[in-house]
């Protein structure tokens, strides 16, 4: 999913969306979300991140040179939204219709994977995005990047799309300063809790909740924010919520301090 270069997802958590540049399909539209060819997040403090899809699902990473030679062509498209036969029209800067262009200015909260499944066809299509306002997703179907925003629903292809973000179990282990709990997904990923002086974090583990396995390969930074108190401690109802989490149907939620 990831380009060999230094940006992985969890370098998303916490930067700030200053600019978004795309490029779109030449004659390709979608009824549902806006189809691109190439798509750069302007980060504050990583820089220009390129997102492309060689057909299924997404590549990332720095790319601050294309960023630059994008944004000095940009250009208004013409009544056909065409500028001739390079296979994309013309890279615009913050356009408009793109529902990233609505959390300009705030910090990414969390970032998730979404999973495409269909029969004995699985892949990682692509990556949820979530901001103080609200999340977008980010997806590589069938040679095209689709944004699509909160309200955004692609029909049929809804029910392949999956993220492992609702929580069968909860374990409340420390209830303030910092609050913590341990937490396991309905697709069994183990994911630490922590909130202090009104920073709350999320981060997976695959060696499960006993620190000694927490530098294993895989593990990773899912979702940081700051609610602009100091306040030690929180609700797990409030703290899911800027987290991007759910708890599933008949969870379970434990007190185990």
């Amino acid at each position: 999913m990831i380009d060999e270069e230094p940006v992985t997802a969890a370098d998303l958590v916490g930067t700030r969306l200053t600019r978004v540049t795309a490029a779109r399909h030449h004659h390709r539209q979608s009824a549902t979300a806006p189809q691109l060819s190439h798509l750069w997040l302007h980060l504050e403090h990583l820089g220009p991140v390129l997102l492309r899809t060689p057909r299924d699902g997404l590549s990332f990473r720095a790319d601050a040179a294309s960023a630059i030679d994008a944004t000095d062509a940009t250009s208004t498209t013409d009544a056909t939204g065409t500028t001739g036969t390079t296979g994309t029209t013309a890279t615009t800067t913050d356009p408009a219709d793109l529902p990233l262009t609505r959390f300009l200015g705030q910090s990414i909260r969390s970032v998730s994977a979404i999973e495409y499944r269909a029969g004995a066809t699985a892949f990682t299509a692509g990556l949820a995005l979530g901001f103080e306002g609200g999340r977008v997703r980010l997806l590589g179907l069938d040679g095209a990047l689709l944004v699509v925003g909160p309200e955004e629903h692609l029909g049929d292809v809804e029910a392949r799309l999956h993220e492992d973000t609702a929580l069968a179990r909860v374990v409340w282990t420390c209830s303030s300063s910092p609050s913590q709990w341990n937490a396991w997904t309905t697709g069994g990923r183990y994911l630490y809790f922590r909130y202090r002086h009104g920073e709350g974090s999320v981060e997976h583990f695959p060696g499960g909740p006993d620190p000694d396995t927490w530098d294993e390969e895989g593990s990773g930074l899912l979702a940081r924010w700051h609610d602009g108190s100091r306040r030690g401690g929180i609700g797990l109802a409030d703290f899911l919520v800027p987290a991007g989490l759910r708890l599933a149907p008949n969870s379970e939620v434990l007190d185990g301090r």
